[in-house]
């Protein structure tokens, strides 16, 4: 048995309609049936020519205003206006989170941005003595990026300011096994100034 037949209805092809079989209603109060909505929505669908495509995402200026952002802050951490370069970091950060998730590859162009922003404030705020924020920022980096030797060497830094010396060691150990000739000499003497930490301690 049809579903149209087990509620006593017709379909009329000539008006794309359902009705009820003995009054041809499609609101019935002596059949007890309503096929109004149902046949309101067949009209409103077969009114659609063509289905309309998605809006095309918007080309986002984010990355270059992070990155300005972050050349800012640069600028005044060469110039060693250390809180103002941890200003500009802050809102290159706070901009890169703000990235919308319908832009291809959202997740990973955040990831590469946030790793040498956040390093970079690792340094500023290394250089403002305020430790315990440069190591957030720090372990975060390892976090993002894994094979950087750069996060695991600001780690280390940070962990030295605050004279936890084993965990700043474990950090430049871990930062040698990625790291290139060019910034193998630096490791070594922040390893070499730990071990001195160490036995001072």
């Amino acid at each position: 048995m049809s579903t149209l037949t087990q509620y006593q209805a017709n379909f009329l092809p000539d008006d794309d309609m359902i009705v009820c079989q003995s009054h041809q209603q499609q609101a019935c109060l002596a059949c007890g049936i309503d096929w109004t909505e149902h046949n309101q929505l067949a009209a409103s669908l077969k009114s659609v020519k063509e289905i309309p495509l998605p809006n095309k995402p918007i080309p986002s200026k984010i990355k270059a205003s992070v990155n300005k952002l972050k050349l800012d802050g640069n600028q005044a951490y060469k110039l060693e206006h250390f809180e103002e370069a941890v200003k500009w970091y802050t809102s290159a950060v706070e901009l890169a989170w703000s990235r919308p998730l319908w832009e291809p590859l959202a997740f990973q162009a955040v990831r590469e941005e946030l790793a040498p922003i956040l390093s970079n404030r690792s340094a500023a705020n290394l250089s403002l003595g305020s430790y315990v924020d440069a190591l957030v920022d720090a372990h975060i980096v390892t976090q993002l990026k894994k094979d950087w030797s750069k996060g695991w060497f600001r780690k280390g830094k940070a962990l030295m300011g605050l004279q936890r010396f084993d965990e700043a060691s474990k950090s430049f150990h871990t930062a040698l096994l990625y790291t290139d000739a060019n910034e193998r000499d630096g490791l070594l003497e922040a390893l070499k100034e730990c071990s001195t930490a160490t036995r001072n301690a």
